[in-house]
């Protein structure tokens, strides 16, 4: 009578002894894993302190550590796509694609553009903690100054404010975070003065520029390397435009060489 009660028991003892094992297993495959990454976070640290590590090199050696780089990029409707096409699709997505196709690299680019959004929508609309939240490896932020330009137009000081406020939350909320900040497309209101505007979009980008530069964070100035691409090749700007502000296929396409031909540069040279 007694000897079903025994077998109950033994089940019971083995399928803790079962757990136990799965739990210690675990366990230490976990350890095994964090000591695994933290030799490869130092051996990284080390192989470029002096300031040679480009983007590249961040992005294989988190795919080597977590088998996967993740990528936000921040900002506004430029970065959101407006314009773009599926045949010809915005910048963040074909960095996304060409990533793919490198050996030692898988990576996943979470788009972080919202339309019409400026600095300060980013910050109010709580999207930065958004974008923190997805604790990406690697960020680049495309500054919104399209729409910190437009009517009304934010003052320039409180711009820079936006943006110091911006970058001190990243370094502290993702200290081992690479955060890339970069301008956008010109476009027809290069030269024009806004209702109520003190600066034209020309005179907004060259102030936030030396701004960016005086800071020392990584930056990328695309509103001038597509303009002067634009200039040398003999081009007309609204070649690149699918209206008067948001790039097109072939806008978009311009934008991801310039930042592509900057991939392998060291960050430190990034200014």
């Amino acid at each position: 009578m007694d000897r079903p009660v025994v077998s109950r028991r033994n089940l019971l003892f083995v399928c803790l002894c079962a757990m136990l094992i799965v739990i210690s297993s675990y366990w230490l495959i976990n350890k095994q894993f964090k000591a695994t990454s933290q030799e490869l976070t130092q051996t990284y640290m080390n192989q470029y302190a002096d300031g040679s590590e480009t983007i590249l090199n961040r992005a294989k050696f988190v795919t080597k550590r977590d088998g996967v780089v993740d990528i936000a990029v921040l900002g506004s409707s430029v970065t959101r796509g407006k314009g773009a096409t599926a045949a010809q699709p915005v910048w963040g997505k074909r960095l996304e694609q060409q990533l793919n196709t490198l050996e030692g690299i898988k990576a996943t680019v979470w788009n972080q553009g919202f339309n019409g959004y400026s600095t300060t929508d980013l910050l109010v609309n709580g999207k930065v903690g958004e974008t923190i939240g997805l604790h990406p490896d690697i960020v680049i932020f495309e500054m919104s100054l399209i729409n910190n330009n437009r009517y009304p137009q934010n003052d320039l000081e409180q711009t820079k404010q936006e943006l110091s406020d911006i970058m001190d939350r990243f370094q502290k909320q993702l200290p081992q975070t690479l955060v890339l900040l970069t301008t956008a497309n010109p476009t027809i209101y290069n030269d024009v003065y806004l209702d109520n505007g003190l600066l034209t979009y020309h005179q907004y980008n060259k102030e936030i520029t030396q701004f960016v530069r005086e800071q020392q964070w990584p930056f990328i100035d695309i509103y001038t390397l597509m303009s002067q691409n634009i200039d040398e090749n003999g081009s007309q700007l609204t070649e690149f435009l699918a209206d008067a502000v948001h790039p097109n296929g072939n806008g978009y396409q311009l934008w991801y060489k310039l930042l592509a031909d900057r991939l392998n540069t060291p960050v430190s040279e990034l200014k």
